[in-house]
């Protein structure tokens, strides 16, 4: 069965270039802890940016995009899906499979754009959205070699428990959380799914913010939500749906398969 994913997410990979939207100043790198999936034993991992520009900023998954750029490098030279597959085991970035991309303040001020893929591309817009925060004046902590205080908020339908430095004055943060009086470096949810905690802070001035010019389905929130709730649940209804004909309902005897009862885990409800 992951074979076939895999098989799937390389032939409706997209590979168009990418618009430039700002250049980066600040590139904060992020060790991730996920819960992927609601009966999931044990946490994923990954490494997440927040890459900070003039005007706008793009918060994304390191591991997924050097799987991209191996993966888009070796299909435009041809290459086979059985390359792709040894690259990708030689390569230093393991799976998370956290496809999502969050550009806060585009395509304008007061914007978030949000990314997704799940065989198809897909995109929402809508109100960048601050979240209330009640500082902990008598709580602080250090991280990366700063001095962050810590904060809390309900947003989205989760408690987040964060800690920011005012010592670096900008308002933003892993995800969707921003809104504070400085960088938010470390943040995680009350029920301990969800965890980001800065390890690196780089100053930059030569890359580029950037989207790519791909074929988006555009949808709301609550519409992708749905969506990869029947992606988990009913691979082939999924499909269908998006006009994709597979035969993953049969196994090798002509038999309908059975798939487990999965539920995605989302940074919000």
């Amino acid at each position: 069965m992951k074979l076939v994913y895999c098989l799937l997410f390389i032939l409706f990979a997209s590979h168009g270039e990418a618009q430039e939207i700002d250049s980066v100043r600040l590139r904060i790198h992020y060790a991730s802890k996920f819960k992927a999936w609601e009966d999931s034993k044990k946490l994923s991992l990954d490494e997440h940016i927040l890459d900070i520009g003039k005007k706008t900023s793009k918060f994304y998954s390191l591991w997924e995009t050097k799987t991209d750029e191996i993966r888009n490098n070796i299909l435009a030279h041809g290459g086979t899906f059985q390359e792709v597959q040894n690259a990708l085991g030689k390569s230093a970035y393991p799976r998370s499979y956290q496809y999502y991309v969050v550009y806060k303040n585009y395509p304008q001020k007061g914007k978030t754009t949000y990314t997704d893929r799940d065989f198809k591309n897909y995109i929402y817009e809508e109100d960048l959205e601050k979240p209330q925060w009640r500082i902990c004046t008598d709580e602080s902590i250090t991280i990366a070699d700063y001095q962050c205080q810590k904060a809390q908020t309900n947003f989205r339908g989760r408690t987040w428990f964060v800690w920011f430095t005012t010592d670096i004055p900008i308002s933003d943060g892993p995800w969707k959380l921003c809104g504070l009086p400085g960088l938010i470096l470390k943040a995680e949810d009350k029920k301990g799914e969800f965890l980001f905690e800065c390890i690196e802070i780089k100053n930059m001035d030569k890359e580029a913010i950037s989207i790519p010019n791909l074929k988006y389905i555009k949808c709301s929130r609550e519409a992708l939500k749905r969506l990869l709730i029947k992606s988990a649940k009913d691979p082939v209804g999924y499909f269908r749906q998006m006009g994709i004909e597979t035969s993953l309902g049969i196994d090798a005897n002509g038999k309908p398969l059975k798939y487990d009862d999965k539920m995605p885990v989302f940074l919000e409800y």
